[in-house]
């Protein structure tokens, strides 16, 4: 008899990583739900619990996914993950007292609190756009109009790039410069954020090219162990996909 997979909406304070085979989703849209993580992550095998973590009812854009199995756990995160025309992370979770994220500023003169988060949600809300194609389902009708549900997201592979990294999961008001200060400590030749040819405006992700391999893994094993957090948002950093040219518009990880 199966069972299927509890969905709870959760704070952020809460979260901790008591299930195995557990990994942190980022960069998610706003206006994700459980249920739709749960369908995203299906694929990959049975899910036995999938939350997306809120703060006084709000996403904070992302969510953790629990597998029954060890093995769709390992496959999620091998995967590369669209939806709503955003790159998913996925990558294992890990107990919040084991890493602690520190806050990192990515400048020196920085907005007060409340008008930053009014901003970042304003943008948030224009920045995400609607997928290219819905997939229609069933044809039972609400109140006059037809149900219809996301086609899942494809998984895509590629080789890990030497030399690019993948920066995750960013406010929408983050810029290139402050992309570049993040990696102060490395040496790099660029920074930029990607954005959406309709809007021209952040898809919530970006680029960093490092001056050399070393470089590139010394800052992916640095904040893997201890992540980057900007304006409470943990940062998502691994080797970007060699497959697609590092741009600043529609680049893909």
């Amino acid at each position: 008899m199966s069972t299927s997979p509890k969905t709870t909406e959760t704070t952020v304070a809460a979260e901790k990583v008591e299930l195995p085979n557990k990994v942190f989703v980022g960069n998610l849209p706003f206006k994700t739900t459980d249920e739709e993580l749960i369908k995203l992550f299906e694929q990959f095998g049975p899910v036995a619990e999938a939350r997306v973590i809120r703060r006084a009812g709000r996403s904070l854009g992302y969510g953790f996914v629990a597998f029954v199995e060890a093995a769709g756990a390992a496959a999620a995160e091998a995967a590369q993950l669209e939806l709503d025309e955003r790159t998913i992370n996925v990558e294992t979770a890990r107990p919040m007292s084991e890493t602690e994220p520190r806050e990192a500023a990515p400048s020196a003169r920085r907005r007060p609190r409340r008008a930053r988060k009014a901003k970042e949600a304003k943008e948030a809300s224009v920045g995400e756009e609607k997928p290219a194609a819905e997939k229609p389902t069933e044809e039972a009708k609400e109140g006059g109009r037809k149900r219809r549900t996301k086609a899942p997201a494809a998984a895509r592979t590629g080789t890990p790039s030497e030399t690019v990294a993948y920066v995750g999961n960013l406010p929408f008001a983050t810029t290139d410069e402050e992309l570049s200060s993040l990696f102060a400590g490395f040496s790099i030749s660029s920074a930029r954020i990607v954005t959406s040819k309709k809007t021209n405006r952040s898809k919530g992700y970006g680029f960093v090219t490092f001056s050399s391999n070393d470089d590139q893994s010394k800052a992916i094993s640095k904040y893997s162990d201890a992540p980057l957090v900007v304006s409470e948002r943990p940062l998502t950093i691994k080797a970007a996909m060699s497959e697609t040219p590092m741009e600043s518009t529609e680049a893909s990880a």
